[in-house]
């Protein structure tokens, strides 16, 4: 699966369960999440009834990362992305704050966004990455 298929996903919420840098030859960032239609099966996993998707999203390499809680996110109509819950950014002052600080002006990167109901995850990598579902 690419992290494109999940951006053209409707409809789904999900939750942030934990990141880390394994810093492997691979794997530089993970990150694990949770995904499900119905928000509350998020709230009360793992339960047996609730029908829940987790993801691997492992990023060979990365820029840098940021996580902010969601109380402190605030809406910029000014930003450009593609998907609701996975997002990918045309345009978006993270990542022109991060091209111009870095002088990558001359990359091509990408911003991958992870839009959780309590999290906002962003991602600045010149690498796509690898989206494995996985079991808890």
């Amino acid at each position: 699966m690419e992290f494109t298929d999940l951006v053209k996903e409707l409809g789904y919420n999900i939750s942030f369960e934990a990141i880390s840098e394994p810093r492997t030859k691979s794997v530089a960032l993970r990150l694990i999440v949770n995904r499900s239609k119905d928000a509350s099966d998020l709230l009360i996993f793992p339960h047996p009834d609730s029908k829940v998707t987790t993801f691997q999203i492992d990023f060979p390499n990365y820029i840098t990362y940021s996580v902010v809680y969601d109380d402190y996110t605030v809406w910029n109509d000014e930003q450009i992305f593609e998907g609701e819950s996975f997002r990918i950014y045309k345009k978006s002052t993270y990542l022109d704050y991060v091209q111009k600080e870095f002088k990558l002006q001359d990359k091509k990167v990408e911003h991958y966004s992870l839009a959780c109901f309590e999290h906002h995850v962003d991602i600045i990598s010149e690498h796509e990455p690898i989206i494995t579902e996985i079991s808890l």
